[in-house]
């Protein structure tokens, strides 16, 4: 369903606003064919001018609302033409005819993909191109493939090209969040990890703290330095766990590191 919005002032030959002047609007070229109108812009049934009673307000001011082809009843093709017609005790008849109420770009209707005039080019896009996008691009309702790429399910291992990223990677991604464990996927060129440490565990004389940077390297790059005035600081010792964690160990547990690691 769509309505046009139509509306006229009627003047005297002054410019002064004429009130309580009946105006009537009939299919064009006919004064016998009354048009179909609406009253409001989007509830209520169609009728006509006369049935409504249709006149002018204190500045001369007149509107309806027209029917399209979305209308389920009283709305009219964009080819359709109207006459405008108007009339007062004491005065002169007028009209206005072959008024072109329909805008030249129309609305697309989604679902279209069959009519004769789909691929008409008279609005943005033609109904054949705009045809389902509002279920294209609802989620609720589009099915399970978008451009022929899959969903991607993380409960699955196979190593399909048809998503953004295959099942076995998310699987793993998926476990390693789920489980804090440490990521095994291969990763091309260089990465960095920063840390902010402030909280040291006691061993002994020492004292140190465990990074996971996920990194999949053993001996990645290390850089540390103090927070308290920004200089860098060489730790006692910088120790591989594992392919993604180290430990620093340093002389006291008040020291806070900004740590870069990079692999």
């Amino acid at each position: 369903m769509a309505r046009i919005h139509f509306w006229q002032y009627i003047v005297n030959d002054n410019g002064d606003p004429l009130e309580n002047v009946n105006v009537r609007v009939w299919k064009a070229d006919s004064s016998t064919e009354e048009a179909y109108i609406f009253t409001h812009p989007i509830t209520g049934n169609p009728t006509t001018t006369s049935i409504a009673g249709l006149s002018t307000d204190g500045n001369g001011f007149v509107e309806c609302w027209f029917g399209d082809e979305l209308e389920s009843s009283g709305g009219y093709s964009s080819s359709q033409r109207f006459k405008l017609t108007w009339y007062r005790a004491g005065m002169s008849d007028g009209y206005i005819d072959n008024i072109n109420i329909y805008p030249n770009t129309f609305r697309v209707v989604e679902t279209d993909n069959v009519s004769s005039d789909k691929d008409v080019k008279n609005k943005l896009i033609s109904n054949q191109l705009a045809y389902n996008w509002e279920s294209h691009r609802n989620t609720s309702v589009v099915s399970t493939t978008i451009h022929g790429m899959e969903p991607v399910d993380e409960n699955d291992t196979n190593t399909d090209y048809n998503k953004l990223v295959s099942n076995v990677k998310m699987n793993h991604i998926w476990s390693v969040l789920t489980s804090a464990g440490a990521a095994s996927i291969s990763i091309s060129g260089s990465a960095v990890r920063e840390f902010d440490v402030t909280s040291w565990t006691s061993s002994g004389d020492l004292y140190y703290a465990d990074l996971d940077h996920f990194l999949n390297r053993n001996y990645p790059i290390v850089s540390a330095y103090k927070t308290s005035n920004g200089k860098q600081i060489q730790p006692n010792e910088i120790e591989s766990i594992s392919n993604s964690r180290i430990r620093i160990w340093m002389p006291e547990d008040t020291i806070d590191l900004d740590v870069t690691i990079i692999g």
